[in-house]
C-alpha cells in the first residue's frame, strides 16, 4: 500500500465517529489571545478524533522535562493559529475588500486547523525519524512532489486532501450552508501553495510572517517562563497586499509596511532566543536523543506496537504508522514489556527523567583556537544531515571508551540551526501607504546572513551524550 493509501486508512478510522451535531459557535479562552470564537463547522472538525488526538501531543516534545510549565499541546496551538489566521485575513480584508472576503477567512482558518494534524508523538522529535522512512523521503527528495517541504506538513496535507476527509467535509457543507469553500481551496495552503494571484492566502499559513510563527513564538516562550517582546498587534496593523512581477508572472503577496520593520526584527530575536535557550538546551536535546534511541530500539527488534486499538501490529516502517502514535501511546508501551526489559527501561528513563548526561560540548567556546579549526568543525557540523554517519560516530565513541552500555544510550547530537532565511524573504513596503509600493526583501536591509553566521559561531552547540552511571 502506498503512503497515500495508508494515510487514507488512518483518516477514515479517525473520522468514523465524527459528529455534525454542533449548531452554534463555541468560545475558547486562550491565555495569549483572550476569547477565541470557533464557528460551528470548525467545531465539527476540531471535535473529531482526527484533531482531538493533538491534545495528547506536547507542542514542544520533552521541553517540559527541563521547563516544567511547558506542558502545552498541539491542540491549543492549533486553535491559536486558526485565530491569528482569521485576524490576518480580516486585516487584509479591510484594506483590500475586492480581493479578500469571507472565502479567504474560511480558507485560512480551515487550513490553520489542519496545519499540524500530521504530527506524531513528541512533535518535531519523531518528525526527524519518519522523514527518513522511504515512503515519505521519496516524496521529499530532489525533484520530488514535496521537495523542500517539512515531513509533518506533508502528512498534514495528505490528511487534508484525502478522500476520507473530502467526504467528511462534503457532509459539513450540506449541514452548514454558510461554508463557501472546498477542500481543494484550502488544503494546498498548508504547503504554502496557492495561485500566483492568491499567494497571500498561502503566506498567511506558511510564509515568512505566518500565523504559525506568530502563535508559537509567544506561546512557547510564555510556557517556558521566557517572556518575548514581540509586538503582534503592531505587525498585524502593518500587513497589506502588493503586486510583484517575477518570471513573467504576477504575484499578489502579503507584505509588511515599513512601520512593522521593528516587529519583524523582534520575531527574529525571539526565534534565536527560543532556540538558544529552550529548544537547544542540553537537557532538552538529551531527551530528544533518548526518544530517538527508543524508536531505534523498537526498529532494531522489529517490534510491533500492540497497544493501539484501531491499528494493532504496526511496526513504524511507514511514515503513516507514526500518525497512530501520541505521547501517551509511547509511555503506555512500557507495560507491554517486562520490567527487566530494555524497552521498559528506555521508556521509564524518559518518563521519570533519568536523563543522559552531557559528556562533551562542541562549540566556539569549547574548541581551542576555534578560528584555526573552522574547516574541521565545518566537516563535523555537516554530519547533522547524515544520521547514519552520526550514529556510526557515536558507536565508535562507545567502543573506543570501552563502555559496556546499550548503544541507544550514546549519542552525538548536532542540532539544526534556526533558519532566519525565510524571514529574510519577507517583503517590506518602504513607500507610504497611499504611494506606489516600493518592495524590498527584509534581508536587503537587515544582515540576515551575518546573523545566521553569528548564531552558528557563538550560540550553536553540539553534544556527546552518555549514560549517567558511566559519568
Amino acid at each position: 500500500m502506498t503512503l497515500r493509501g495508508k494515510v487514507e486508512r488512518f483518516v477514515g478510522l479517525h473520522l468514523e465517529s465524527a459528529s455534525l451535531s454542533t449548531t452554534k459557535s463555541k468560545f475558547f479562552h486562550d491565555p495569549l489571545w483572550g476569547t477565541v470564537e470557533i464557528h460551528p463547522h470548525e467545531c465539527c472538525v476540531l471535535d473529531s478524533p482526527l484533531l482531538q488526538r493533538l491534545r495528547q501531543i506536547h507542542q514542544t516534545d520533552f521541553v517540559y522535562a527541563t521547563y516544567p510549565s511547558a506542558t502545552h499541546t498541539r491542540f491549543e496551538h492549533t486553535i491559536g493559529v486558526m485565530h491569528l489566521a482569521g485576524r490576518i485575513a480580516r486585516t487584509l480584508e479591510q484594506r483590500h475588500p475586492r480581493e479578500v472576503d469571507e472565502t479567504t477567512f474560511q480558507k485560512v482558518r480551515l487550513a490553520a486547523l489542519l496545519h499540524d494534524v500530521g504530527h506524531s508523538a513528541f512533535s518535531h522529535t519523531t518528525e526527524e525519524i519518519y522523514e527518513l522512512r522511504k515512503d515519505l523521503s521519496d516524496l521529499l527528495g530532489a525533484g520530488a512532489e514535496f521537495q523542500g517541504k517539512g515531513a509533518g506538513e506533508v502528512l498534514s496535507y495528505l490528511i487534508a486532501s484525502s478522500d476520507a476527509f473530502k467526504k467528511f467535509f462534503q457532509k459539513l457543507r450540506k449541514h452548514f450552508k454558510a461554508i463557501k469553500v472546498n477542500v481543494e481551496d484550502f488544503a494546498p495552503l498548508i504547503l504554502g501553495r496557492a495561485p500566483p494571484n492568491r499567494l497571500f492566502e498561502a503566506e498567511i499559513i506558511s510564509g515568512p510572517v505566518d500565523a504559525d510563527k506568530l502563535d508559537y513564538f509567544p506561546r512557547d516562550g510564555r510556557a517556558s517562563g521566557i517572556e518575548l517582546a514581540v509586538d503582534i498587534e503592531r505587525l498585524l496593523h502593518c500587513l497589506s497586499i502588493a503586486t510583484q512581477r517575477k518570471d513573467g508572472k504576477t504575484f499578489r503577496l502579503m507584505v509588511v509596511s515599513r512601520g512593522g520593520y521593528n516587529a519583524i526584527q523582534q520575531l527574529l530575536f525571539a526565534r534565536a532566543t527560543l532556540f538558544a535557550t529552550v529548544y537547544h538546551h542540553h537537557k532538552v536535546r538529551a531527551c530528544d536523543c533518548m526518544i530517538k534511541g527508543l524508536f531505534e530500539y523498537f526498529r532494531s527488534k522489529k517490534w510491533k506496537f500492540k497497544k493501539n486499538m484501531v491499528h494493532a501490529g504496526f511496526d513504524l516502517e511507514s511514515a503513516a504508522d507514526f500518525l497512530y502514535l501520541t505521547d501517551l501511546d509511547v509511555f503506555a508501551e512500557a507495560y507491554s514489556h517486562s520490567r527487566a526489559s530494555e524497552a521498559h527501561q528506555l521508556i521509564h528513563d524518559l518518563l521519570y527523567r533519568r536523563l543522559l548526561k552531557r559528556v562533551l560540548t562542541i562549540s566556539n567556546n569549547t574548541i581551542c583556537d576555534f578560528d584555526k579549526q573552522t574547516a574541521g568543525y565545518g566537516e563535523f557540523f555537516n554530519l547533522r544531515a547524515n544520521q547514519t554517519a552520526r550514529r556510526a560516530l557515536a558507536e565508535e565513541i562507545r567502543r573506543g571508551a570501552s563502555l559496556k552500555v546499550s548503544p541507544y544510550k550514546v549519542w552525538v547530537d548536532i542540532p539544526r540551526d534556526p533558519s532566519f532565511r525565510k524571514a529574510g524573504e519577507s517583503m517590506v513596503n518602504f513607500s507610504s501607504r497611499q504611494g506606489k509600493p516600493r518592495l524590498r526583501k527584509l534581508e536587503t536591509v537587515i544582515p540576515i546572513v551575518q546573523w545566521m553566521d553569528t548564531y552558528k559561531q557563538y550560540y550553536a552547540q553540539s553534544f556527546v551524550f552518555g549514560p549517567a552511571e558511566k559519568d
